[in-house]
Order: structure tokens, then C-alpha cells, then sequence
């Protein structure tokens, strides 16, 4: 082989290996899981506390008495399969979901994920997904959860023993 031509296989083997370590950190990140899972199952939790509400003439949410559809659509939420080992932790009694009411959070997530936003370079900062009395969902910081009163939240679906 010519020195012209072990310059130019090297050469190119070194583009190749720059584009492929510039290009797969980007094809790790995914989007998938994470919060945005975290998200579509507070979401969910919203739904299941509006349905229970519209089935029970506008009755606040009190799991005790709820029938064994909604727990069934309560251990079914979106997007919990892909957040394991995290939990969700809900409040479950006396709750009521209006966009008029107080806004305070009625669910998060306990384990914080960096994929939400998604960003074309490095990660977001760490937050916990949450869901609000008003029927919003959004995140909170680390800072903001770990601030969080959570003796009237419970998890929401046992994690298996």
C-alpha cells in the first residue's frame, strides 16, 4: 500500500469514528420512558379522577369507595411499564380534579428522569413528573420535591414483593 493511500484508509477511519462518536451519544437519548412516561401516567391519573367525578355527580375522589373498574384503570395507567423501579405516589382520598380549584399536586413520580425536554445536546436537569389539582401535569425539580410533604401520598401501584 502507496503512503498516499494508508493516509487516506486512515483518514477516513477517523472521520467515520468522529461522525459515529458525535452521532450515537444523540441515538442513546431517548425519549422514550423516563418522564415522558412518567407524564402520560399522571395524565392518566387525571383521567381516572375526572371519569370517577362525571360517573359520581362531581363526588371527591376517595379510593376506599371506588368500584373495581377504576382500580382496575388505576393499576393500568399509560406509561407505567416503562418507569419501573419508580413509583407513583397519589393522594387517594378526598381528591378532586378542577381546573378552577386550588392548584396543588395530586401525584408524582419518585424518581426523577432527564429526558424531558429532550435536548439535541446533553441532558435536561433531573425532575419529577407530577400531576396538579387543576388537571395539568408538568415537572417539578428535584429542590421542589424534595420539599414535598408526602405523608398524604401513598404508592399508587405496590411494587412487587
Amino acid at each position: 500500500m502507496t503512503y498516499r493511500k494508508r493516509w487516506y484508509v486512515l483518514g477516513s477511519a477517523a472521520i467515520v469514528f468522529a461522525v459515529i462518536g458525535i452521532a450515537l451519544p444523540g441515538l442513546q437519548h431517548s425519549n422514550c420512558g423516563g418522564n415522558s412516561s412518567a407524564l402520560a401516567a399522571c395524565k392518566g391519573y387525571v383521567v381516572v379522577l375526572q371519569l370517577w367525578a362525571d360517573e359520581h355527580d362531581g363526588e371527591r375522589f376517595d379510593y376506599e369507595h371506588v368500584d373495581d373498574a377504576t382500580r382496575q384503570r388505576l393499576r393500568t395507567l399509560p406509561g407505567v411499564d416503562w418507569i419501573s423501579p419508580a413509583r407513583l405516589l397519589a393522594k387517594i382520598d378526598d381528591v378532586r380534579v378542577d381546573s378552577a380549584a386550588e392548584r396543588h399536586i395530586i401525584m408524582v413520580c419518585d424518581r426523577p428522569f432527564d429526558n424531558v425536554p429532550q435536548r439535541m445536546f446533553g441532558r435536561a436537569p433531573l425532575t419529577h413528573a407530577v400531576a396538579y389539582s387543576t388537571g395539568e401535569t408538568g415537572l417539578i425539580s428535584t429542590d421542589e420535591f424534595a420539599r414535598l410533604d408526602l405523608g398524604e401520598f401513598v404508592p399508587l401501584i405496590p411494587s412487587p414483593e
